[in-house]
């Protein structure tokens, strides 16, 4: 049964009521008997309640847009916020935003690799960090043409970005990669032989 509150409507099942699912301004929320919740949100979780003995008190839980499974028991250990762009992380690398190729977090190294390059050189930086377990890590790679430009949207809260051109993995024709000035955020394709800066991202 449902009865509208001042600002919220809230609907109340008997007990035995099983598996629920609630779908409201494109958010899908499925409830289950032992208390656990699925939810699907394009959204940012901005504040979840917990119940217990008809007592709710809210816990604030910040994530980024996605599905995840919340468990009511354990709300109230997850405490920290999502990292903002430009934030340097416990292992020193920093957060660069999402990943537009894969939807998940994407982090890079607080400076450029040392010297310029060309587009083959690009890669192999990437696989040195990976030998090296750089940071921790050995999934680096050279930025995606898509990548690339996030980095030169957040280069201000990165930092350490030179004005000039940075190489992407991404391949154009023939003997031409993608690459990208961060004076003007224009994406060229250039001749592989071409000398350009790297960042890492992983």
């Amino acid at each position: 049964m449902g009865h509208q509150g001042a600002k919220t409507k809230e609907i109340s099942f008997t007990e035995n009521a099983g598996d629920v699912t609630v779908k409201v301004y494109g958010v899908s929320v499925e409830i289950h008997p032992d208390g656990s919740i699925l939810a699907y949100t394009n959204g940012e979780v901005k504040r979840i309640s917990t119940i217990a003995n008809d007592d709710t008190s809210a816990k604030p839980l910040f994530t980024t847009p996605t599905e995840a499974r919340l468990d009511l028991n354990v709300l109230s250990q997850l405490k920290e916020p999502q990292p903002k762009i430009g934030d340097k992380m416990a292992d020193r690398t920093i957060f660069a935003g999402v990943s537009p190729d894969t939807g998940t977090a994407m982090y890079t190294t607080a400076a450029d690799e040392p010297l310029s390059c060309t587009f083959k050189q690009a890669a192999d930086q990437a696989a040195v960090l990976n030998v090296s377990d750089a940071f921790g890590h050995h999934d680096w790679r050279v930025p995606s043409k898509a990548e690339l430009n996030v980095l030169f949207n957040n280069r201000a809260a990165i930092s350490n970005f030179t004005s000039g051109s940075y190489w992407s993995s991404s391949q154009d024709y023939g003997r031409n990669a993608w690459g990208q000035r961060f004076n003007d955020g224009i994406q060229t394709s250039n001749n592989k032989d071409y000398l350009s800066s790297v960042r890492c991202v992983r």
